[in-house]
């Protein structure tokens, strides 16, 4: 078994999921048949894309390299990263 990585976008609607399937055509026709029961999590969508396209993207992912990490929100004021030129 494989696992993939698939993200949906359409109707400002996310869903974000991880499954395990033997290629890639099962990844997907599995996530239709969560996506059919309800077994998915939606989520809001960026809002930027347009609302009656719908994006799919799905990669085969490695078992041992994953990670899921929580991006949430970044609060005003915080700095991420490094500057690239300092002054003084």
């Amino acid at each position: 078994m494989k696992l993939y990585r698939v993200q949906v976008k359409y109707k400002n609607m996310y869903i974000d999921e991880t499954l395990e399937a033997e290629n890639d055509k099962a990844a997907l026709e599995y996530l239709v048949k969560k996506v059919d029961s309800g077994n998915v999590t939606e989520r809001p969508g960026a809002g930027f894309e347009d609302p009656n396209v719908l994006f799919i993207t799905f990669e085969e992912v490695d078992r041992d390299a994953t990670t899921k990490v929580n991006i949430g929100e970044t609060s005003v004021g915080v700095q991420m990263g490094q500057p690239s030129i300092g002054s003084g």
